[in-house]
């Protein structure tokens, strides 16, 4: 299985948290009515609610283990001449299924009057609500996982930092040599240096988010610090000879 396909992966299993957490409010939410005491009824509950977001959870890494096990590098863009980090199945996985999962919470219930049972409420417009909010957010995570977002970009011009909305760019000639250093385990971010605008003045920082991408934090920081001490090379960036070696190189 490949990064892309893990990561695709990740929709139908927070889809499934989605319709978990519903199925509980329509079906289950009744049977701790008839629990007592309250105390033990309001566990139950909290319980099948944990549950609804932990099974789909541990079912995409379980499905996506050898994935989360190989080493993290670069991937050659296909059509580009470009090394792409692309987004981590291991740290997008849990942030989707849970806003799946919280999107369940948008679907509005009530109780039925004069029965142990529970229905879409029938407040006029909240039902389009409940079926709105829902769809919305299931596209837009379906938007986030097909475009691969967040992602760091080589080329032979620079880096390209993508967020989920917001890019950022900075060119080789622009960062200092000598950096970055070897991350620190626990690093959150690998700060690159940049040569400030106006002589004099101190270098300005570029941070890369590392905790998101699927590759080796140290290798990453390695191959940038290669590109910017070694421009002959990046001509060469985006091709599969060039990252056998690359990895040769920063290994």
């Amino acid at each position: 299985m490949s990064p892309r396909v893990a990561r695709l992966l990740i929709w139908p299993f927070a889809v499934t948290a989605l319709a978990l957490r519903v199925c509980a409010e329509l079906w289950f939410k009744p049977v701790t009515w008839r629990i007592d005491p309250s105390g033990v009824a309001f566990l139950v509950w909290a319980a099948v609610q944990a549950a609804c977001l932990l099974v789909p959870w541990a079912g995409h890494a379980l499905l996506t283990r050898r994935v989360r096990q190989w080493p993290a590098t670069w991937e050659v863009a296909a059509g580009a001449e470009k090394f792409v980090a692309s987004a981590s199945p291991r740290w997008l996985g849990p942030w989707v299924i849970l806003i799946g999962w919280l999107a369940g919470g948008a679907v509005l219930t009530e109780r039925v009057p004069g029965a142990d049972r529970v229905r879409l409420a029938e407040i006029p417009g909240v039902l389009a609500v409940s079926i709105a909010v829902p769809a919305v957010v299931l596209a837009a995570m379906a938007a986030v996982l097909l475009l691969d977002r967040p992602r760091l970009i080589l080329d032979r011009d620079g880096i390209t930092k993508q967020g989920l909305a917001r890019r950022a760019f900075v060119r080789w000639d622009r960062l200092l040599p000598g950096g970055p250093p070897s991350p620190a385990r626990r690093t959150v971010n690998l700060t690159l240096m940049q040569q400030p605008a106006t002589p004099g003045r101190p270098p300005v920082p570029f941070s890369l988010p590392m905790a998101p991408l699927h590759i080796d934090p140290t290798f990453l920081a390695e191959t940038i610090r290669h590109y910017v001490e070694h421009p002959e090379h990046r001509s060469a960036i985006g091709t599969q000879d060039e990252l056998d070696r690359v990895r040769v190189r920063c290994s």
